[in-house]
């Protein structure tokens, strides 16, 4: 169980989400990241934001279902997804459900946010239900869930701040034995699954990298 935070924008896509949000501890909405549930009838704990972009069916559905509403003015310091993310507990797992595709500054932020989260303290993991993101901060061992692992996924480090120490890949095609990465570097964009190896991922010695795993196109 874990709390998913739903941001509002397009390109979302649920449905392989579906078995999370059922067995989720509880779910906020980051104003129109309800419209999203509408189609599946699964029902938000909070809807938090200026509700400027929320659509009217949504919001009468919400009225219907008697869920509470945090409503913040439309000019303020942080975004509807911020205050969402950072009501969680720290201690608690938190999945954040956000368009990975679309506007850059929107996407960049989002990514940067759940980075700086997890160098807080947040366990913290992105998704738009299709690309996955997941945050590696200091000494780290991490491997890729089973389910993600198929052949016509790809898998990219992308490293942040100062970069990345020390990484070695574990059960990937494309080979590192501790090496450092600088931000920019294009050396681990787009590994593949070695299918005959029984784990998968990558270690770190020290630095912050984003983990990105994601369909082939």
């Amino acid at each position: 169980m874990c709390f998913v935070v739903i941001a509002g924008g397009p390109n979302k896509n649920l449905r392989p989400l579906l078995p999370i949000l059922h067995d989720a501890e509880e779910i906020i909405c980051a104003d129109s990241g309800a419209d999203a549930l509408l189609p599946f009838d699964i029902v938000p704990g909070t809807v938090w934001g200026d509700m400027d972009s929320i659509s009217p069916d949504t919001v009468a559905w919400l009225k219907e279902k008697n869920v509470s509403h945090k409503l913040f003015p439309v000019e303020k310091d942080m975004t509807d997804s911020e205050l969402c993310l950072t009501s969680v507990p720290k201690d608690k797992k938190l999945l954040f459900v956000t368009s990975l595709m679309g506007r850059p500054d929107h996407v960049m932020s989002n990514l940067l946010l759940t980075m700086r989260l997890k160098e807080e303290g947040y366990d913290i993991t992105a998704t738009d239900g299709e690309t996955w993101v997941f945050p590696i901060v200091g000494a780290f061992r991490f491997l890729i869930p089973d389910e993600l692992v198929k052949d016509k996924i790809t898998c990219s480090l992308i490293p942040l701040g100062n970069g990345s120490e020390g990484v070695s890949t574990i059960g990937m095609k494309y080979k590192l034995t501790d090496r450092s990465i600088i931000p920019g570097s294009s050396l681990t964009v787009s590994n593949e699954f070695d299918m005959t190896e029984k784990e998968h991922g990558f270690e770190q010695k020290s630095g912050t990298m984003l983990v990105i795993v994601t369909p082939k196109v």
